[in-house]
């Protein structure tokens, strides 16, 4: 499963999504076959939170909507993306 680095702690992806900035829509991939375009057609999102998912199209056009969790003293925390220069 994908994961990230937050603060020293190890979150791990529980939802892979993505909003087109064209058109608005938010897609999610919920398995590994799952691929999907937004409405206008600019981006795609495939591969659900297992190893490999991708997301297609301009970065420009791209806002991740992608949720992680990680277990601390036994409470679920859950994050979205924090920005690239943390």
């Amino acid at each position: 499963m994908p994961s990230i680095i937050y603060g020293g702690v190890r979150y791990t992806q529980t939802r892979h999504a993505i909003q087109c900035r064209k058109c608005s829509e938010t897609i999610e991939s919920k398995h590994r076959h799952d691929f999907k375009y937004c409405s206008c057609g600019a981006v795609a999102i495939d591969g659900g939170i297992s190893a490999g998912n991708r997301i297609l199209g301009d970065p420009s056009d791209i806002e991740d909507r992608s949720v992680y969790c990680a277990v601390i003293e036994k409470k679920k925390i859950f994050i979205t993306r924090p920005p690239k220069n943390e």
